[in-house]
């Protein structure tokens, strides 16, 4: 017999050996995963439950009712508060795959879905909707939610906090009801206020023309009536003093002293004519109306008034007539008021507006003199400026003095000057 003899050398498997050991691994590993899986479950559900119950000892006790409602939407938990919140039990709620569907307000219900949906993304702001409660009654509710994750950071549901706010809301819109009927009756009254501001505007302006017309008829009669009987007075006083014969009768003296107080009495006539209502105005036009008062101030006041008068269209009566009595009262208040010794006035036309510019030299005016309801003079001014569609602006000058800006379209269209 010949014996075996082991030799040195690598140890070979055969292919059916490997695939073995293959599947015995794979069948360990699956095992392995399997018993990881039955004891991790357990202790997942059982941590699921520690926290829950965590939250339920919480919860149970607020006064809010708090919801704890899955990512897919069903509700985990419900407060007892459900009871008095909602009127129904919330182990009803639990049960209940449409509740929020079934106590929402349906004016209401398609905002708060809305809003649900984009919970999964992003958060979900605090909002307030209508329910009705199980006896029929409907209240407000307001909700804060809140994204709940677990501890790797995934998503989980929500937790939703709501709570009664009937009481407030009901404030809030009795407070904006308030308003609106505020607000209401303040546009009924700037309504009725613009309305009497028309009206008046329209008595002004009619009283004003009315003035006008009366000055002028005044001033005619004076001129016509007062003057030429002035006239034949002193012209019968002067063949009176040609009757007598004797150079030193005292009786001459006495009648030339009468027929120098019938000339001044005639001249006080003219002038009283003429400011009631310059017959240059309706002769010989605007400008030469204003040279005419410009000169005739100047004398009277001793001041030294400087003007640029341009040249302008025809304008018509009524806005010449207002710009005159402006002039006048510029010109008055400046010799009263304003301390000046010097003035200067300019008018013009420029880019189809009229323009008229007075300044002086004197103290200058304050804002507040500028805007007193007792600066009846100035109140005059705006109104008559007003009246023709134009601004009017009164600046107190950098140096000193004061400056009167008036502006008044030429094309009719009320409001599209500016005196800034």
């Amino acid at each position: 017999m010949s014996s075996v003899t082991d030799r040195p050398g690598p140890v070979r498997f055969c292919r059916r050996d490997t695939e073995a050991a293959g599947l015995a691994s794979r069948s360990l590993l699956i095992h392995t995963i399997l018993m990881k899986s039955r004891l991790l479950i357990p202790r997942l559900r059982s941590r699921q439950r520690a926290l829950l119950h965590m939250y339920r000892t919480v919860a149970d006790f607020t006064y809010d009712l708090e919801i704890w409602m899955e990512a897919g939407g069903s509700l985990r938990y419900v407060s007892p508060s459900c009871l008095r919140v909602t009127g129904y039990p919330a182990l009803d709620a639990l049960r209940d795959a449409d509740f929020f569907s079934r106590i929402i307000d349906a004016d209401d219900f398609a905002k708060w879905r809305q809003a649900m949906d984009t919970g999964h993304a992003q958060d979900i702001p605090a909002m307030d909707f209508r329910i009705c409660r199980r006896d029929g009654t409907r209240i407000w509710l307001s909700q804060e939610t809140t994204r709940v994750f677990d501890p790797r950071g995934r998503f989980q549901g929500w937790r939703l906090s709501l709570r009664d706010v009937t009481e407030r809301v009901q404030t809030r819109i009795s407070l904006d009801q308030a308003r609106q009927n505020l607000a209401e009756r303040v546009r009924e009254r700037t309504a009725e206020l613009e309305l009497s501001r028309e009206r008046y505007r329209a008595l002004s302006g009619y009283l004003q023309d009315r003035i006008e017309k009366e000055r002028a008829h005044i001033s005619r009669e004076i001129h016509d009536i007062l003057g030429q009987d002035l006239t034949a007075m002193n012209m019968g006083l002067h063949r009176l003093e040609r009757s007598f014969h004797d150079p030193d009768d005292g009786r001459l003296a006495q009648l030339a002293e009468l027929r120098a107080l019938v000339a001044g009495t005639l001249e006080t006539v003219r002038r009283i004519s003429r400011e009631l209502r310059p017959p240059m105005l309706d002769e010989l036009g605007f400008v030469e109306a204003v040279a005419w008062q410009i000169r005739t101030f100047a004398q009277a006041s001793g001041l030294r008034v400087d003007q640029q008068l341009g040249h302008l269209p025809d304008l018509p009566g009524d806005l010449a007539t207002a710009m005159y009595r402006v002039l006048q009262e510029c010109l008055t208040n400046a010799a009263r008021h304003s301390g000046c010794s010097r003035l200067h006035v300019s008018v013009q036309t420029m880019d189809g507006k009229f323009e008229m510019l007075v300044t002086d030299n004197g103290r200058g005016i304050t804002p507040e003199q500028a805007d007193s309801s007792s600066s009846l003079g100035l109140l005059g001014m705006r109104e008559r400026v007003r009246l023709v569609g134009g601004c009017l602006a009164i600046t107190r000058l950098p140096k000193g003095g004061t400056e009167i800006l008036v502006r008044v379209p030429l094309t009719g269209e009320s409001g599209s000057c500016d005196c800034s």
